[in-house]
């Protein structure tokens, strides 16, 4: 088989506001009462994110609204496509795929990914997918997507992911039972995007830095329900810590390594979704898989910085890898990238750095 790489990597980020001023914002005094509003700013410092990206403009909230049309999900992924073909033709790239659970996006037809391909003037595509509402691993789908059309045809693709998740905040009636539980939910995810173009071996030579080799895709499906839609409104099981990490260790992560014949201290780089701080420390328990407090740590500043990203999070944990990468980095260094999210959808990605020399 051809090899295939992940050879850039781009992110796309809203306004961020401090934490306590999304919670101030959308539990205010007037419609909930001082204790409430209290009660939600101490939550937000609780959960342990500083600032929350959002789209919606909070001046005019309960109305959603964009604060800036530039945050309209097709211009994002425009200006991606754009960051992204800059050394390359457009010509050339032969698929697109999406992959997003939220978004502002209201005008459905032709397809989102369509309206972003004709935006962004791709003309010379096979053909495009989305995968929509597979949880927060749903990149991990995208990119084994991608990666199988590049292997087959030799064209580069393009891997679009994306959240919008603050556009589902919901005005809470207090006396629903579920009051608590959506409480927690609407402060803790956050919006942005990431991009990767993906490229088969013939086109290693036009990048002359370290790039991402792909060893190997894996994707894993167990029904579960402790996140779910209930009446429009988003849940997330309290026992989802306990119970979610532990599935992703036995049924995905350690399985794999076994396949490829590596244990964890091989691995130097884990891009684990951040889904929380107290979902991310239980991979470190020896009963899950034993990592160190350094092998979460990126993931677990990502959260502190900008919080639960959905399908975007793992990937903005690998950018940050990638964006550090340097001319002497060992074709050795392996790293892992891991999501998990509602269904439950799983996905994990085995890479190499390859310096190209």
């Amino acid at each position: 088989m051809n090899n295939v790489y992940i050879a850039d990597i781009r992110s796309i980020t809203p306004r961020s506001y401090s934490a306590k001023y999304i919670a101030d914002k959308m539990y205010p005094s007037h419609l909930y009462g001082d204790k409430l509003n209290i009660l939600a700013k101490k939550l937000a410092e609780k959960i342990g994110v500083e600032r929350r990206a959002s789209v919606i403009d909070y001046e005019l909230y309960p109305e959603i609204t964009l604060a800036n049309p530039d945050d309209h999900p097709k211009v994002w992924g425009t200006r991606i496509i754009n960051e992204l073909t800059e050394n390359i033709n457009k010509d050339d790239i032969g698929f697109l795929t999406l992959s997003y659970n939220v978004s502002y996006h209201k005008d459905i037809l032709p397809s989102l990914a369509s309206q972003i391909a004709i935006d962004a003037q791709l003309t010379k595509l096979d053909g495009n997918d989305e995968v929509a509402y597979y949880g927060c691993a749903s990149s991990i789908y995208s990119l084994d997507q991608a990666v199988e059309y590049c292997k087959k045809y030799e064209r580069p693709a393009i891997v679009f992911s994306f959240d919008q998740c603050t556009t589902k905040s919901l005005q809470l009636d207090k006396n629903d039972l579920d009051f608590k539980k959506m409480l927690v939910t609407n402060l803790l995810f956050t919006d942005g995007g990431v991009g990767m173009l993906i490229i088969p071996e013939k086109m290693r030579s036009l990048f002359q830095k370290p790039l991402l080799k792909i060893m190997n895709i894996k994707k894993k499906y167990i029904p579960g329900d402790l996140i779910a839609m209930k009446n429009g409104k988003l849940l997330i099981s309290s026992n989802l810590k306990d119970i979610v990490p532990k599935l992703v260790s036995n049924e995905l992560v350690k399985p794999f390594l076994r396949e490829n014949q590596l244990n964890i201290e091989d691995l130097s780089e884990w891009s684990v979704h951040q889904g929380g701080t107290e979902v991310l420390k239980q991979f470190c328990d020896n009963e899950c898989l034993g990592l160190s407090d350094k092998q979460i740590m990126r993931s677990l500043d990502l959260f502190r910085k900008r919080g639960n990203t959905s399908s975007a999070s793992c990937l903005l944990v690998l950018e940050s890898f990638f964006s550090d990468r340097n001319s002497t980095r060992s074709s050795n260094c392996t790293g892992i990238m891991l999501g998990f999210g509602a269904g439950y959808y799983f996905g994990i990605l085995l890479y190499k750095w390859d310096s190209g020399t």
